[in-house]
């Protein structure tokens, strides 16, 4: 019995005198680059709701409108401290400083969109609207102004305007 016990102990010791080890490092790495996403995705689509001046029964006075959440305010989320631009393209009219709605007879009414509740400054498709991003979801609200006009025949009157994000 002591024999065996002998020869069990010099297994034993010949087993964690033949084991070896070896260490390594292995490399771990991310790239993360500035990415945008804008709007909310519906069928594949991307959208920022609709603008609407709602019903208006004379172009007397100027009729003002701001974007809300889903609404026709433009969301966009980057990357933290990832720089973008907003820009608006001129709808049916290709003129960003003399936008239109039109109806379905090809009447028009004058409107513009603007980058601040005083409408002082049109929102276009060159300079636009300059932010840097801190990852979280940023609103934009976009401010829409009628002018005083003569009012044209009552129908249904709509425009749709491109939004570009740069980043």
């Amino acid at each position: 019995m002591r024999q065996a016990l002998f020869v069990c102990g010099l297994l034993t010791l010949s087993l964690a005198v033949n084991a070896d080890s070896k260490t390594a490092t292995i490399g771990v790495s991310a790239t993360l680059l500035n990415a945008c996403e804008a709007g909310s995705n519906s069928g594949g689509n991307v959208s920022f709701g609709s603008l609407d001046f709602g019903t208006v029964y004379f172009l007397t006075t100027n009729v003002s409108i701001a974007g809300q959440q889903n609404a026709g305010a433009i969301r966009v989320k980057c990357n933290n401290g990832t720089s973008y631009n907003v820009l608006l393209g001129g709808g049916q009219s290709g003129n960003t400083a003399a936008r239109y709605l039109k109806s379905a007879a090809g009447q028009q009414v004058n409107y513009n969109l603007y980058t601040n509740s005083a409408h002082s400054t049109i929102w276009d498709n060159l300079t636009g609207v300059s932010q840097t991003a801190n990852g979280q979801d940023n609103w934009l609200p976009v401010y829409g102004m009628i002018p005083v006009q003569s009012t044209p025949p009552i129908g249904s009157y709509t425009d749709t305007v491109q939004v570009t994000i740069n980043w």
